[in-house]
């Protein structure tokens, strides 16, 4: 198999950590460390022949010149060219592929020579792709889809979604069959279909099509490793979800976070549990229930999150999808924007991906609808909970759905908690003084002794003891001091 060879240029100085970056990220990318080599002039040992001579000597051996631009042009030769333009000179002349990647958006900063050369490349002809980016994960970026485009004009991949391909350095060993199994049990109670009799490598392999026999050989797609593998990371560090809590409502100081590993289904419970960790319950007496308000409906952050694994841009290697809690906000934000052709305000049951192998998996236990669905459903849990519905943007290319929550009014929620979050204090036998008494702790803070008790219920020593004491046993309410010192207050 042919291996493509790119020659990497810009000036050494200024763009030293862009130039190291864009080898090592070639270099680990599974798919493009498969079909391309990369060469770096600062990695050559010590030789005799001249600078010149030996890079463009490299050159001419490329089939690819990747020009990185900065600010500075370089230092002029004796033919007044930078070795960045003798370079791109070189590989225009021998008519290589040329991809140039432009730092920054303001070109006054830039120096008069290299902007010369900037407008040489824009004006040519010959339609050289040249792109801009701000920090090195968009520099990655570019040139991933750059060289992904390459390839595919190639033939050596014939524009396969990234959720269909096989993932490289994988073989069925890599599959877990326990996952497998317990996938199957949860798809028969979600679905109300019978576990299948057929073997599991048939049901991967024949039924939803995840593993792929390629020269009489098992190996998995990228949507088997990220739902059936244990450590999918290993081989698409991109699917890591990172999470993190925030005091106040800037990315300032954390209070929380978590690097979320594992296969989807295992990191969608490390959510809930990080959730429950990191956002309020607060409770409420109302009339004679007992009511638990979280300060977010959780399904609708699930769906979120659900929907960022399942939509980003598997591609976009560099970003993982980030959930941040803020006091008054969670935002989820996942690599890649629409695609083309949606329209930010008009979501809402459209349903179009650029991951229907993984959309598919989901679909199986009913943890994602076929028709566009999750938007609405989002909307009408969080407006339901007493909540804004989510706002959703799109920064860059990233697409991000905010949450905001009530704030200092969390008890507000009340009307809108489910029943399975209330507790009706009569069926577990609470009288009506109890049941104040009760009240006055957890809506009011205040604290009860036997003689408050007494006074404000007009009951004996022996009633009060008796009440109080039930409220403790039931675990409504809890004891605090010694002696005449004893108080009570709520749970």
């Amino acid at each position: 198999m042919k291996k493509y060879r790119i020659f990497i240029s810009g000036v050494q100085k200024e763009l030293k950590q862009e130039r190291r970056a864009v080898k090592d990220f070639i270099g680990s990318d599974t798919l493009l460390r498969k079909h391309f080599d990369t060469f770096l002039f600062e990695e050559l040992p010590a030789t005799s022949q001249s600078a010149n001579a030996t890079y463009l000597k490299e050159v001419d051996a490329s089939d690819i010149y990747l020009g990185i631009l900065g600010n500075e042009y370089g230092l002029q030769g004796g033919n007044g060219f930078s070795a960045t333009e003798r370079e791109f000179n070189r590989a225009v002349k021998k008519e290589k592929e040329i991809l140039v990647f432009i730092k920054g958006k303001d070109d006054t900063k830039r120096g008069k020579k290299l902007n010369v050369l900037m407008n040489k490349i824009k004006a040519s002809e010959s339609g050289y792709i040249y792109k801009r980016f701000n920090n090195t994960a968009e520099l990655r970026k570019n040139i991933y889809n750059s060289l992904i485009e390459y390839l595919e004009t190639k033939g050596v991949i014939i524009g396969v979604a990234f959720d269909s391909r096989v993932c490289e350095n994988t073989t069925y060993k890599n599959i877990n069959e326990k996952l497998v199994k317990d996938f199957l049990a949860n798809r028969a109670i979600k679905s109300k279909v019978a576990v299948p009799e057929t073997s599991i490598k048939d049901f991967l392999v024949r039924t939803i099509k995840v593993v792929k026999v390629i020269n009489g050989t098992l190996k998995p797609t990228n949507t088997a490793v990220l739902f059936f593998c244990p450590n999918p990371q290993d081989f698409i560090s991109q699917s890591t979800v990172k999470i993190a809590r925030y005091r106040g409502t800037a990315r300032i100081e954390f209070l929380d976070s978590q690097e979320l590993e594992g296969p989807f289904y295992k990191i969608l419970e490390d959510v809930e549990t990080f959730f429950q960790r990191n956002t309020r319950l607060a409770n409420k007496i109302v009339e004679w229930k007992r009511v638990d308000i979280p300060e977010y409906p959780f399904n609708a952050i699930r769906e979120g999150v659900l929907n960022a694994m399942a939509h980003r841009d598997y591609n976009h290697s560099g970003a993982n999808v980030q959930i941040d809690i803020f006091d008054d906000r969670i935002e989820i934000t996942s690599p890649g924007g629409l695609l083309p052709g949606l329209d930010i305000k008009r979501l809402e049951g459209v349903h179009e991906t650029r991951n229907k192998e993984i959309c598919k998996i989901f679909h199986e236990t009913k943890d994602m609808e076929k028709y566009g669905t999750g938007i609405r459903k989002m909307s009408n849990w969080m407006t339901e909970h007493g909540l804004k519905p989510p706002v959703i943007s799109q920064p860059g290319d990233f697409f991000r759905i905010t949450f905001y929550g009530p704030g200092d009014k969390i008890l507000d929620l009340v009307p809108n908690i489910l029943k399975e979050r209330q507790t009706d204090l009569k069926e577990l036998g609470l009288n009506e003084r109890q049941i104040e008494a009760l009240r006055l702790m957890v809506n009011e803070g205040q604290k009860f002794t036997n003689r408050k008790f007494r006074q404000l219920f007009k009951v004996t020593n022996k009633t009060a003891a008796t009440d109080l004491n039930t409220l403790v046993k039931i675990g409504m309410a809890q004891l605090s001091g010694k002696g005449r010192n004893v108080g009570y207050s709520a749970k």
